[in-house]
C-alpha cells in the first residue's frame, strides 16, 4: 500500500534496490515496475545547494578493458548521511534500478524517496556518482551496512535497459577495482554482494539475470595487486645454460598466476622475474634484462588467475665461473609472489677450456 505523502503529483514508485523512490509523475515516463512501501530513516543535514553538471548524452561507451573509471559527479542534496560515524567500508553492494537512469537520478534527489546509492551506472556504461564514498548513501535498507557499504546502481528497467549490457559490467568491475584500491576491500564474494545478500533484507536485486561470475572475473582483470591477491607457483624451466665466454644463451621460466588479479603487461600489474633481495651484483650477467635486478618481464599481454605467465631473459658469458642466479616473481610497488626456490644456475668456460 503507498503511505500517503501529501504532495500532489507524486507517484511511490518501487524499486528492486530500494524501499521505494517517490516520482513525480509524467505522462512520458510512467512507471514500470509496483509501487512498495517506504522505509523510514533518520533525515540527512541538508548543505547548501551546489551547482550540477550536466547530464551527459547518451552515447556507446568504449569496450576496451580495463579502462580507467570517469565517473561525472551529480551530487544529491538529500538522502544521505554527513560521514560513516567512524565505521570502515567493508562492502560493495550491487544494485538494480527497476527505473531508467534518469529517474533513478531525480529520486535520489526527493526527500520523500528515502534512497539513494552512491553511483549509478547508465545501460551505456556512463557512471554518475551521487554520494561521496566518505559519506553513508541509503542504499542497503540496513543502517549498520550503509555505514560499512558502498552502493552501486545499474540501469535495469524495461524500456530503457531491458537487460545488463556488456558496458555495464565493465564500468562496474573497474569501478569496483577503484573503490577496492581506496578502501581495501577484498574482491571476492564475501565482500562484493548483491542488495538479496544483505542481512535481513527482503530485496532480490540483482537477480538472476546478473552474471556473477562473469563480473567476477572481470574484477580480477583490474583488482589491484597487493600481498594478499598476488602470487604463483613454479610451472617448469629450461636447462641451466652452459655457455663460452662471449656467448650468450636464452633462459625461461613458466608461473601459473594462483592469485586474484591478473597480471597485464605494461601497467602497474604487470609480473617480473626478479633476483631475490633486488641483489644487481649479477647484473654483468645480464644480456638486454630490464633492470639490473629484474632479467625479465611477463612475455603475454594478460595473465588472468590461473593462467601461465613466461619469463625469458638472456644470458651473456662475461667472465668465467658458476653463477647461481636466485629468482622469484614480483609485482614491482605491490608485493613479491610466494619464495618458490627458484633459481638457475650459469656456467661461463673459456673457450679453451670447453672445445
Amino acid at each position: 500500500m503507498l503511505r500517503s505523502l501529501g504532495l500532489v503529483g507524486i507517484l511511490i514508485v518501487g524499486t528492486a534496490c530500494g524501499s521505494g523512490i517517490a516520482m513525480p509523475l509524467a505522462e512520458s515516463d510512467q512507471a514500470s515496475t509496483p509501487a512498495a512501501p517506504v522505509a523510514q530513516q533518520t533525515e540527512a543535514p541538508q548543505p547548501a545547494p551546489a551547482p550540477r553538471a550536466a547530464s551527459a548524452p547518451r552515447s556507446a561507451t568504449a569496450t576496451r578493458f580495463p579502462y580507467a573509471a570517469q565517473p561525472e559527479w551529480l551530487p544529491t542534496q538529500t538522502n544521505y548521511w554527513e560521514g560513516r560515524g567512524g565505521a570502515p567500508i567493508d562492502y560493495i553492494v550491487i544494485h538494480y534500478t527497476a527505473i531508467s537512469y534518469a529517474r533513478t537520478l531525480r529520486a535520489f534527489s526527493i526527500r520523500a524517496s528515502d534512497v539513494s546509492a552512491h553511483y549509478v551506472i547508465r545501460g551505456d556504461g556512463h557512471i554518475a556518482q551521487i554520494v561521496g564514498e566518505a559519506d553513508t548513501a541509503w542504499h542497503a535498507g540496513s543502517a549498520w551496512f550503509n555505514r560499512h557499504s558502498i552502493g552501486i546502481e545499474l540501469e535495469l528497467d524495461r524500456i530503457t535497459n531491458p537487460a545488463f549490457t556488456p558496458e555495464q559490467y565493465y564500468a562496474a568491475a573497474v569501478l569496483a577495482c577503484a573503490i577496492s584500491a581506496r578502501h581495501e576491500i577484498p574482491l571476492d564474494r564475501a565482500h562484493v554482494v548483491g542488495h538479496n545478500e544483505v542481512p535481513g533484507s527482503t530485496h532480490s536485486d540483482p537477480g538472476p539475470t546478473w552474471g556473477w561470475p562473469h563480473f567476477m572475473y572481470l574484477t580480477s582483470l583490474c583488482a589491484p595487486p597487493t600481498a594478499s591477491t598476488v602470487h604463483a607457483s613454479f610451472v617448469s624451466e629450461t636447462a641451466f645454460p652452459e655457455i663460452a665466454t662471449h656467448e650468450a644463451a636464452r633462459v625461461s621460466i613458466v608461473l601459473r598466476n594462483t592469485g586474484a588479479t591478473a597480471w597485464r603487461k605494461g601497467t602497474s600489474q604487470e609480473a617480473r622475474l626478479g633476483i631475490s633481495n633486488n641483489d644487481p651484483r649479477l647484473a654483468f650477467l645480464g644480456d638486454g634484462w630490464p633492470a639490473p635486478d629484474r632479467p625479465a618481464v611477463q612475455a603475454e599481454d594478460l595473465v588472468p588467475p590461473g593462467g601461465a605467465a613466461t619469463f625469458s631473459f638472456g644470458v651473456k658469458g662475461t667472465r668465467p665461473g658458476t653463477f647461481l642466479v636466485p629468482l622469484r616473481g614480483v609485482v614491482d610497488g605491490a608485493a613479491w609472489m610466494d619464495d618458490l626456490g627458484i633459481y638457475t644456475v650459469i656456467t661461463v668456460l673459456e673457450k679453451s677450456a670447453r672445445f
